[in-house]
């Protein structure tokens, strides 16, 4: 009877070890920092600068969550004739990505900012009849990794054809 009862709780401790390294591993994953979403995040645009045939706006990613989270990669960003999912795009529909190198993942504590840059094509850059004028009242913008839009509202000035490319924008990186 006693071999039985050694063969039984033999296998015992090795469970609660596997059971304890897979506890080790939940936890050590939970500290890993979750996507920012666009309900963790203040998404403002602001014009900063003129430049050669671009207008420069800083598009702010501010976490209002009560926990950190990460941004990583190029937000989606198209200007709209609406603030809302009826909105039709203005101009080409994606923009002009403006990075060389690895991308850099970007941690926001609950009050920090992230920043990327975006470049409005003023309409001197497009010639002939090819350029149709409109002012752009909002900005679709899917935070990285993509996977919700917000609308934020801004005025621009640029082409309304499809085929015009009216967008540049980089990386999210952190606001100092």
């Amino acid at each position: 009877m006693r071999p039985l009862a050694v063969r039984v709780l033999a296998p015992l401790p090795v469970t609660a070890l596997a059971a304890l390294t897979l506890a080790g591993c939940a936890s050590s994953s939970r500290l890993a920092q979750a996507a920012c979403t666009p309900a963790d995040l203040r998404i403002t645009v602001a014009f900063n600068q003129g430049s050669t045939q671009h207008n420069i706006y800083d598009l702010r990613f501010a976490n209002v969550s009560r926990s950190a989270c990460t941004l990583r990669g190029f937000p989606g960003v198209s200007l709209v004739t609406a603030g809302n999912f009826g909105g039709r795009p203005i101009g080409s529909p994606g923009p002009l990505l403006l990075h060389q190198g690895p991308v850099a993942t970007v941690t926001l504590a609950p009050g920090q900012q992230g920043l990327a840059l975006l470049g409005v094509a003023e309409t001197v850059m497009f010639t002939g009849s090819r350029c149709t004028p409109v002012v752009a009242h909002w900005l679709r913008v899917y935070p990285p990794p993509p996977r919700h839009a917000v609308y934020v509202p801004i005025k621009a000035v640029t082409c309304s054809s499809s085929s015009d490319q009216v967008l540049e924008i980089s990386p999210v990186f952190r606001d100092s």
